[in-house]
C-alpha cells in the first residue's frame, strides 16, 4: 500500500502509521467505532493506539494535523457541555474549512482501507480534486464537503465515538460518493461529489436505527445550536 497522496509527487519520510480515526480528537484510550467490517452491526470499543494503517507518508500525515486539532476542539466542547455541564449556556467558534477538511480526510482514510465499501471491502482511491483540496488549498465545486444533518441529541445515551455509513451513487454502479458520520452523537454528511446529496441520503431509508428518508441537511452550516426547555443553549459557530 502506498501513500494516498502520492500523486502530489512530494512524499517524504516513508509510510507512517496514520490513525484512520484521528486519535487526537478524543480524550481517553478507547472509543466506540461503528462502520468497519468487524463492527458494522453494532458499535465496538476499540483502542485508538491500534486504529492505524500505513496509508500516508510522514510528510502528508503531518500536513493534516491542523485539521485534527480543530475537530478535537469540537469533540471536547460537545462532551463538556452536553454531559459534564448541560445546564449552562456555551458557545464555541471553530474554523469551518478545517472541520470540513478533517471530515474529508476521514472519508478518504476509511475508503482507502476498505471501510466504506462493505460489500466488497475494496479500497477506494481518493479523487485527485479532493487530494489537491486537502493539501494545496483552493476550493472545490459547491456541494462537495461538509453538511450538518438535523436531529435530536440526549445526554442520557451520549457516548464518545465515530460511526459512519457509506452513501452510494446508484446511477454509477453504486460507487461510494459520500458518507454520513456521527461524531459524539452529532450527525453530519461529507460528500466527495457535488451531486444530489439529499436525494441519495433519502434513498438510504433506515440504517442502523436512523431514518434518513426525511432527513434535512445544511451545507457548510454557520451555526449549530442545541435547544432545550430545561438546559442551556449550546452553539457551535463555524467560520467559513
Amino acid at each position: 500500500m502506498e501513500c494516498w497522496a502520492a500523486r502530489l509527487g512530494n512524499c517524504a519520510g516513508g509510510l507512517s502509521r496514520e490513525h484512520y480515526i484521528s486519535d487526537g480528537i478524543f480524550d481517553g484510550e478507547t472509543i466506540a467505532a461503528f462502520g468497519l467490517a468487524w463492527c458494522k452491526e453494532r458499535p465496538i470499543q476499540i483502542g485508538l493506539v491500534n486504529a492505524v494503517s500505513k496509508i500516508l507518508c510522514k510528510r502528508h500525515n503531518e500536513a493534516l494535523s491542523a485539521f485534527d486539532a480543530e475537530a478535537a476542539k469540537l469533540s471536547r466542547f460537545l462532551s463538556k457541555n452536553i454531559v459534564d455541564d448541560p445546564l449552562s449556556e456555551a458557545e464555541i467558534a471553530l474554523n469551518g474549512p478545517s472541520i470540513e477538511k478533517w471530515a474529508l480526510k476521514t472519508f478518504v482514510n476509511l475508503g482507502y482501507i476498505g471501510g466504506l465499501d462493505q460489500e466488497h471491502h475494496s479500497r477506494i482511491q481518493p479523487a485527485p480534486a479532493i487530494v489537491d483540496f486537502l493539501f494545496r488549498g483552493g476550493d472545490v465545486p459547491r456541494g462537495i464537503g461538509l453538511y450538518f444533518l438535523t436531529g435530536a441529541i440526549s445526554n442520557e445515551d451520549y457516548n464518545v465515538g465515530l460511526s459512519w455509513n457509506a452513501i452510494h451513487n446508484v446511477s454509477d454502479g453504486g460507487a461510494v460518493v459520500a458518507m454520513t458520520f456521527t461524531l459524539n452523537k452529532i450527525r453530519f454528511v461529507v460528500s466527495a461529489e457535488p451531486g444530489p446529496v439529499e436525494e441519495r441520503l433519502a434513498k438510504m431509508g433506515v440504517v442502523k436505527g436512523v431514518d434518513y428518508s426525511n432527513a434535512k441537511i445544511v451545507y457548510r452550516p454557520e451555526n449549530i445550536s442545541f435547544l432545550s426547555k430545561t438546559e442551556g443553549q449550546k452553539t457551535v459557530i463555524l467560520e467559513w
